[in-house]
């Protein structure tokens, strides 16, 4: 496990080069353009295009360092795996296509990179091989297809502008910018394309640390953030961002409280913190839900760690239930556990607070109507009452699993932990100074003021109750309906079955039916009574096939 550990190293070294680099971008306000000919062949130029700032710099510094952490965790969590160098290659092949992404100014080349973090996923989700691994897996493709077949429709709407080089861009077209957001929406898992987020969990921890914390769910933010000065000059697009982000941390929010497996309670709270940055997004603030991502993905990524250490633990069971005394069992991962909970939760002066506390406050100054304030509180409580609930269901005195189990902290996966625990705690308030070094320019009224805190001290009372009455059966119907999104996972199916349908209706019809009958073969019969006529018969059988395509061009344009 040599090529892990090394991989690592050199991975955390590139980290600290572009986070300084990024640094010194955004001291000295600059930013790079670079264009890279590939092939020029008399008139036709093959160019590859990178756009270098101080944001993707810092983004490309974030997903190396989380990246790093995560090859030390490999070199003992896929330590017994027999395919562990497949698994290294595509760990490798994903953290180079999400930098591609990053460094696209270009719609072509981001296409290569949006269309590798699809491919790679789906690849790493299948990696355990079985029906359930390939059911997540294909429900996971099919989502991010319609994401990527918008994006090529946009790459085609933007050939009249003679380039596709958007980071340069004033023109401004309504339908090739909904087209963009639908995009970003379907890779980041807003409303309505919820549903394959947490059915990615079937894949191994480590990627489910790496895809769910800083790359491939945070590509349509980022996606986002890089056409904003376009997106923000429509107003009813961006109210849609806003109610779609609401909608989204509610229903996560909702279904994180009434699950039980761990590692879908990780991923709604990641589904949740999305829709925040959508919110935030929507309210032409892109500065604040970068900030947000850039935090969120340092303690999420820790919390995915620390449950893959219990889950390994346990023998692979997920369920919350069976997870009893891990304060006594592995006190140091679960310490770590709940400082990534109470970052999560926006405590006072963890890296999270200083994100989420800035966000709520930004969202009480501006200008908008009740309905909003009411459901961002809502979500916001929701966040406190899952994570409180987990906490109680893992410190339970009742030891409900095997009593042959040797539990034990393991000692090289907890290294690259404390680094992120560390990061978890000074990573907010060092961001905080550097990008938001100004005067605060937010004045709200101390009953606005202590709004925030009220919530989340009586969503505490809320968890510990639910975690209380969900013994009871009656109760159960809230997770069949609220747990499983308003039965959302029924109806997001019909998207793909839908297109697939169509599609097959039309190879049927149209492939294999009228093209199939008017243009092949009636023209290779044709072609053959022209073979066999004579000269008399030539101009009879040409006027003959030009009626015929006459009739074609007619029946097609009606």
């Amino acid at each position: 496990m040599l090529l892990y550990y090394l991989s690592g190293m050199f991975m955390l070294m590139f980290s600290v080069f572009f986070m300084i680099f990024s640094l010194i971008s955004l001291l000295i306000k600059k930013k790079m353009f670079l264009e890279w000919n590939i092939l020029i062949l008399n008139s036709l130029g093959i160019h590859m295009f990178m756009y270098i700032d101080w944001v993707s710099m810092m983004f490309i510094g974030v997903v190396m360092l989380i990246s790093s952490m995560i090859m030390i965790y490999c070199s003992e969590y896929m330590n017994h795996d027999n395919y562990k160098i497949r698994f290294y290659y595509l760990i490798l092949l994903f953290i180079i296509s999400m930098v591609l992404m990053v460094i696209s100014p270009n719609l072509i080349s981001l296409m290569i990179g949006w269309d590798g973090l699809g491919l790679i996923s789906y690849c790493l989700i299948i990696y355990y091989q079985n029906y359930s691994s390939f059911n997540s897996g294909m429900l996971t493709v099919l989502m991010n297809r319609i994401g990527d077949v918008m994006i090529l429709l946009s790459i085609s709407m933007m050939v009249h502008l003679g380039s596709w080089n958007f980071i340069n861009l004033n023109y401004y077209n309504k339908l090739c910018i909904f087209m963009i957001i639908i995009a970003a929406f379907t890779k980041s898992a807003q409303f309505p394309f919820s549903s394959w987020l947490p059915a990615a969990m079937a894949a191994p921890t480590p990627v489910s640390s790496l895809v769910h914390s800083s790359t491939l769910v945070t590509a349509g933010v980022y996606l986002m953030i890089r056409f904003h000065y376009l997106i923000f000059k429509n107003y009813n697009m961006l109210f849609y961002i806003v109610l779609i982000g609401l909608l989204t941390m509610m229903f996560a929010g909702f279904s994180a409280n009434f699950e039980y497996d761990m590692k879908k309670i990780i991923a709604y709270s990641t589904l949740s913190q999305l829709g925040l940055m959508m919110m935030i997004f929507g309210m032409k603030n892109w500065e604040l839900s970068y900030f947000h991502l850039i935090i969120h993905a340092m303690f999420k990524s820790m919390m995915f760690m620390s449950s893959g250490i219990l889950i390994h633990s346990m023998q692979n069971y997920q369920d919350i239930r069976y997870m009893s005394k891990m304060k006594l069992l592995l006190p140091l991962t679960f310490s770590m556990f709940i400082i990534g909970n109470l970052s999560l939760c926006g405590m006072p002066f963890m890296s999270g607070f200083y994100s989420k506390d800035q966000v709520l406050e930004f969202m009480f100054m501006e200008m908008s109507n009740n309905f909003i304030y009411l459901l961002l509180l809502l979500s916001t409580g929701l966040t406190v009452s899952y994570s409180i609930r987990i906490l109680f269901y893992l410190m339970n005195d009742y030891n409900k699993f095997l009593p042959y189990c040797n539990i034990k902290d393991f000692k090289f996966m907890n290294y690259p932990m404390i680094i992120l625990t560390v990061l978890s705690i000074i990573f907010g308030s060092l961001m905080n100074w550097i990008l938001f070094n100004n005067i605060e320019n937010i004045f709200m009224l101390k009953i606005e003021k202590m709004t925030i805190l009220l919530i989340c001290l009586m969503f505490i009372f809320v968890g510990k109750m639910n975690y209380l009455l969900m013994k009871y059966k009656y109760i159960y119907m809230f997770k069949y309906f609220l747990g499983k999104m308003w039965f959302l996972y029924n109806f997001t199916p019909f998207f793909t079955y839908a297109a697939m349908k169509l599609s097959e209706k039309y190879y049927s019809l149209f492939d294999k039916g009228w093209s199939e009958y008017f243009l092949k073969n009636i023209i290779m019969i044709l072609a053959m009574k022209l073979n066999k006529s004579d000269n008399l018969n030539l101009t009879n059988n040409l006027m003959f096939l030009m009626v015929c395509m006459v009739w074609l061009v007619i029946i097609l344009i009606m």
